[in-house]
């Protein structure tokens, strides 16, 4: 089977659906299919040898189009959000090719949505407008769109097409040896206003003389978090930067807890990187799938404040017991996570899209 997946490549974009991406194109190639990664990009910088070509496009209906054309693609894996997705399937349309959308964002399951940050001013609000205008219309590309694939099972049946199948995500667990004088905490994302790294620094200050430390990674892609880097005593996290995906597995498996603040967004890696090594989670405002509360995976504060501030507070107070959470999440998350799963399922998904069989809608229940 020939595979395009179309996403931005890890050695453009360090984040979660271009991990999966990168992670399912080798597994694909592995199993014998000829995978092509075509990478948006507009400046795509070198990578590593890789056992599946990386195929570099401008961002451009018409480019991606045409690279995909090029590889005599049976299937498109499309994770790419809805970005070009409308113009990129009429440019398609005459070459039959189906076409599997995989759904990494609550956005993409929404027909009005946008990813700008929110700031005052008149350029912020056309911004927003533009992209607003644009995720209408691109929805309206998910009529040239055979299958759905959603990473969380809450999406499922959301978006108007027919077959659906949840595939869970799935992370490498190759790991970089890291120590820490003290013990301490972890936040793990990119810098940005939608992650709202902010509340870590007010979670650092709120529990400050309880004994830990809070340990911060992640790319500032935000001008407005810049002063996070700056050294001294200005607040009470230490930011280590970006690392790479072995040096935060290395960080995360040696934390008392993963903290999260993010916005609901998809199902972050960060989860199951901690998960995946025994390492609890507690999280302020998203629960992918309700997993952290129906499995005791750590703590859900549900957007409320003081609770997610005690819930930190009492792995901190426990140290043993958060031990114990985090060996049962580490249980739960192997039965349920797993490299070859993920692959099976998506390979048999994709299989049966190209061959057109009927097929009712797919669900993996968790």
């Amino acid at each position: 089977m020939k595979v395009a997946i179309i996403n931005r490549h890890p050695s453009d974009v360090l984040g979660g659906s271009e991990m999966q991406c990168a992670n399912i194109a080798a597994g694909l190639s592995r199993r014998g299919h000829d995978v092509a990664y075509i990478a948006p990009s507009n400046g795509f910088r070198s990578s590593k040898a890789e056992p599946y070509r990386i195929i570099p496009v401008k961002p451009t209906p018409r480019d991606i189009a045409a690279a995909i054309v090029a590889h005599n693609a049976d299937v498109i894996y499309w994770r790419f959000n809805k970005y070009y997705l409308l113009r990129t399937m009429w440019k398609l349309a005459s070459e039959k090719i189906p076409v599997v959308f995989a759904i990494s964002h609550i956005n993409d399951t929404k027909v009005f949505s946008h990813y700008a940050n929110p700031r005052s001013g008149v350029r912020s609000l056309l911004r927003t407008v533009k992209q607003l205008a644009a995720s209408s219309l691109n929805h309206m590309g998910f009529r040239y769109v055979s299958g759905v694939t959603t990473l969380n099972p809450d999406f499922l049946n959301i978006l108007p097409v027919a077959r659906q199948c949840f595939v869970p995500n799935s992370v490498e667990l190759q790991a970089r040896s890291f120590s820490w004088p003290r013990p301490y905490v972890v936040w793990v994302a990119n810098l940005k206003p939608t992650k709202r790294p902010e509340l870590f620094l007010k979670l650092a200050a709120a529990l400050a003389g309880k004994g830990m430390d809070f340990l911060m990674v992640g790319a500032i892609q935000a001008p407005e978090y810049e002063w996070i880097a700056k050294s001294g005593a200005e607040h009470a996290v230490h930011y280590l930067g970006p690392k790479s995906l072995e040096e935060t597995n290395g960080i995360i498996g040696q934390a008392l807890a993963l903290v999260h603040t993010c916005r609901p967004e998809g199902f972050g890696n960060n989860f199951l990187q901690a998960w995946l090594q025994g390492v609890p989670t507690v999280s302020l405002g998203f629960d992918p799938a309700g997993l952290i509360a129906k499995f005791g995976l750590g703590g859900f504060a549900d957007g409320r404040w003081d609770l997610f501030v005690s819930q930190v507070e009492a792995l901190i107070a426990n140290p043993d017991g958060a031990k114990e959470i985090g060996r049962r999440a580490k249980a739960f998350a192997e039965q349920r996570f797993s490299v070859d799963r993920t692959l099976e399922t998506l390979e048999s998904f994709l299989m049966e899209i190209v061959e057109d069989k009927p097929q009712a809608k797919m669900a993996v229940a968790t």
